[in-house]
């Protein structure tokens, strides 16, 4: 610990001042505070996601809703602290206001990310502050690191042109995580785990957290209610000196109640629902720029939720589940993304992709109004305004789940600011 303090830290110095049209930050560094703080390894990020979207045709019900979500990020670097070698708390909290049209346009999966999240008892529910996510992490060395506590599942499928939480690249749900996944992935859970990089360019993750939503609660009340173990290996690569990569994992569910769609529901007076204890689900990802205008050999970080390179290229993701537990079948999605496609913008980004999910037939479609697949056609163009502030258009054109019900067609704007 008596290193010169520059030697220290896990989280890389930064600054917050500079030009409007510049900085990172729309309110700068608050008069040097934010860059001392930083220097002093105390991190934070405020967040304000705007969205309005209208259903113009088809769905449930027509119409326009407007809706949005504070967030703050906390990191507490405690090497750069020199309180504890390799040690970094994270906390971060989300308020949410106003409402959505996920369920106006009664799509299978929803249509605007950023109003989905966090659960709350009802859907669209006000939401004065929740902490979502409160998680410690120990680097043992600089290969090898142990975390628990209160951790976020949804990102872990990342992709470098189809990724995030819904506040940047595509706003729906569909191209940010296969929908396999819904049944055992909770948004927010209690949970540890353990993080391998054996090369800068690989990283595996396993980890174990509660099966059910602890969105708003501690997390403590659903360790009874079953757990979700997720291992997913990732790898950057290049081809022709071009940065592509891939994620490849698998969940398997255990000591929960689920139910059995290949059993026999046996009626005797009372429907009898055949039970499982488990279920499982993989889920596949690549990504693959096809041209780069800087072709520096810079590493691509797929965990922001950006596009890095000016350039554009393609993605897919796949996944399969448990044809015993499981509502949805499959899931398939592509499509292509970029940024700086146009002279003097340079920092815009965009996205087409299609999504695909075929749910299981069973007593439940073959009996009812519900449709047994669904589709989607999304496509964004994101306006990097100043550094700290995003406009984005966006189109959506679902499937819904009632197939006496016609496809929404769902245009909305999205704004990001970086406080």
């Amino acid at each position: 610990m008596g290193q010169d303090q520059s030697s220290h830290g896990l989280l890389p110095i930064r600054t917050h001042g500079g030009a409007l049209t510049e900085r990172a930050f729309l309110t700068g560094d608050w008069g040097g505070v934010r860059d001392r703080l930083v220097d002093r390894g105390i991190r934070y990020d405020l967040l304000w996601t705007q969205t309005m979207q209208d259903v113009t045709s088809g769905g449930r019900e027509r119409g326009a809703e407007y809706g949005g979500k504070f967030e703050m990020l906390f990191n507490f670097d405690l090497d750069r602290m020199e309180l504890l070698r390799g040690g970094l708390v994270t906390m971060r909290t989300e308020s949410r206001y106003g409402d959505s049209v996920n369920q106006n346009s009664g799509a299978l999966l929803a249509v605007n990310d950023v109003m989905f999240f966090p659960d709350t008892d009802g859907a669209d529910d006000d939401l004065f502050m929740a902490v979502t996510e409160l998680r410690y992490t120990q680097f043992l060395s600089k290969h090898l690191g142990v975390f628990l506590g209160k951790i976020i599942t949804l990102g872990g499928d990342v992709n470098e042109f189809a990724s995030g939480r819904g506040d940047t690249q595509f706003l729906s749900h569909s191209f940010l995580a296969s929908s396999v996944t819904a049944l055992v992935n909770p948004y927010s859970a209690l949970g540890a785990g353990v993080v391998w990089m054996p090369s800068p360019d690989i990283t595996v993750t396993s980890s174990i957290f509660t099966r059910n939503d602890a969105s708003t609660t501690t997390g403590t009340n659903e360790l009874g209610d079953g757990l979700t173990w997720s291992t997913a290996a990732r790898m950057q690569y290049e081809l022709s000196e071009l940065p592509g990569g891939m994620n490849l994992a698998f969940q398997y569910s255990f000591d929960s109640d689920f139910t059995n769609f290949e059993g026999q529901f046996v009626d005797s007076g009372a429907w009898t629902i055949p039970q499982k204890e488990q279920s499982w689900n993989s889920f596949w990802n690549m990504w693959q720029y096809m041209s780069v205008e800087d072709p520096s050999h810079r590493k691509v970080d797929v965990t922001n939720g950006h596009t890095d390179l000016q350039g554009y290229g393609f993605f897919a993701r796949a996944g399969i589940a448990d044809r015993d537990t499981n509502p949805v079948s499959w899931s398939l999605s592509a499509g292509v993304g970029g940024r700086g496609m146009f002279d003097g913008r340079d920092d815009d980004t965009f996205g087409v992709g299609f999504a695909s999910s075929k749910l299981r037939e069973n007593l439940l479609t073959s009996s009812t109004l519900i449709d047994d697949s669904a589709s989607r056609w999304e496509a964004y163009y994101d306006f990097a305004i100043t550094p700290a502030v995003s406009l984005t258009l966006d189109v959506q054109y679902a499937d819904t789940l009632l197939s006496n019900v016609d496809a929404a067609t769902v245009l909305g704007v999205r704004m990001r600011v970086s406080l």
